[in-house]
């Protein structure tokens, strides 16, 4: 899949220049763009994210899996005495879990695709999902808090966590893979916007 950059249509200069995740196939984006009723500029996560989810998976496939081998190596080793059927279970488990984590490896780039905002005249658009797309509209002025985290892979690849909570909790939503120079810069804005549609009221 091509990794061109995309254009970011936020209006934001510097947030211009960060290399954000390409368009996938042709056939995927003419799916995305069929599920996008809100015909509007989707900003895509930064081009980093995409590295950052693949390390993640890959790290929580590798470490479940070989939790859930601990009860194959005990039987195996003489420890436990397990019969037949249990045994074949300890050894089907983490083979699931195995494929699992292949199966999400091979679907990350396709999610990280699918996700983006949008930030419009009176509220933000908030996408995820392909198979099960969803989209969280959020007014400002129903924004309570803006919150900025940041995990050890975030870290690592210089990625924030936005994330926006409101009077509802079914409205909350969570932008995921974007800078953190973006991140600060969302937390600032969509603060200022929400306490002026309060103030408007």
């Amino acid at each position: 899949m091509p990794e061109t950059e995309a254009v970011d249509m936020s209006g934001d200069p510097a947030a211009s220049r960060r290399p954000r995740l390409g368009p996938g196939s042709p056939r995927f984006e003419a799916r995305l763009g069929r599920l996008d009723v809100w015909n509007t500029d989707w900003t895509r996560p930064d081009r980093r994210f995409l590295k950052a989810h693949l390390l993640y998976e890959a790290l929580t496939g590798v470490i479940l899996s070989a939790l859930l081998c601990i009860p194959l190596i005990l039987v195996l080793s003489g420890v436990w005495d397990w019969p037949l059927p249990w045994l074949l279970v300890s050894i089907l488990v983490p083979a699931a879990s195995v494929v699992i984590t292949v199966v999400n490896l091979f679907l990350a780039p396709r999610r990280c695709r699918a996700r983006g905002y949008a930030e419009r005249e009176e509220d933000l658009l908030v996408r995820h999902g392909v198979m099960w797309h969803k989209v969280n509209a959020i007014p400002y002025g129903r924004l309570q808090f803006v919150e900025v985290s940041v995990g050890p892979i975030d870290r690592m690849f210089g990625l924030a966590k936005v994330e926006l909570h409101t009077a509802s909790s079914s409205t909350d939503a969570k932008i995921l893979g974007i800078s953190a120079e973006d991140a600060a810069r969302l937390r600032e804005d969509l603060s200022q916007r929400g306490d002026d549609r309060l103030a408007g009221l």
